[in-house]
């Protein structure tokens, strides 16, 4: 079954205030990084979902859009499938349930075939299909990183990688790699950007999203 990819946007969940952990940044503080770094909704996306909340709220047709409740370890499995590109394997998100489905889509057997009629079936109505991290975005992640480098030669070395070449992203983590903490920093800016883009995802498909 080929299904279209879904365009990534952002989502607030202005019903979920008074239960959830804010700051002067954060309307919504979902979690933290291993660094100690917030990451959620911030006060700007808050205040602009509820210029737009009465839109948002409703679905096309007048019907109310379905609650999507979300754990932490559930929002880490969407996070994880964004960021997994494996030929002949697609993840959706079931929004009733929140769970993350892998279907594999190349020498398929009995149950995968079960599985895609099921899918396509509740497909963009249950079933919405999890985006892939594209290459566009792991290079806009090496710019951005690359720009918090304080030694000029490393960060020489860096832009040099980054102009071109074969393996571009493993020389960079390559030329990172002398240093771990500075390696591990990276794995940690990746995956706060990966969890913003999920975010910006889950605002595009007809949900109201509540994290537990």
């Amino acid at each position: 079954m080929r299904v279209r990819k879904q365009k990534m946007r952002t989502n607030a969940n202005s019903e979920s205030a008074g239960l959830l952990e804010q700051d002067e940044n954060f309307y919504f503080i979902a979690g933290y990084t291993d660094l100690g770094f917030p990451y959620g909704i911030t006060w700007k996306e808050y205040e602009a979902e509820q210029r737009g909340e009465e839109k948002k709220v409703t679905a096309v047709g007048g019907k109310s859009m379905k609650e999507l409740n979300l754990n932490k370890q559930q929002l880490q499995e969407i996070v994880d499938a964004y960021d997994m590109y494996v030929e002949g394997i697609e993840f959706f998100l079931n929004i009733e349930t929140g769970d993350v489905i892998m279907l594999r889509t190349f020498d398929m057997d009995e149950e995968d075939e079960e599985l895609s009629e099921i899918i396509e079936e509740g497909f963009n109505e249950t079933y919405f299909q999890i985006p892939e991290r594209v290459t566009d975005e792991g290079y806009a992640n090496m710019m951005e990183f690359a720009a918090t480098i304080e030694d000029k030669k490393l960060h020489s070395t860096l832009m040099n990688i980054i102009s071109g070449g074969k393996r571009m992203f493993r020389r960079f983590k390559d030329a990172l790699s002398s240093d771990s903490e500075q390696l591990e920093q990276y794995y940690q800016f990746v995956e706060e950007q990966n969890r913003k883009r999920v975010f910006d995802w889950l605002e595009s498909i007809p949900v109201k999203l509540i994290l537990e």
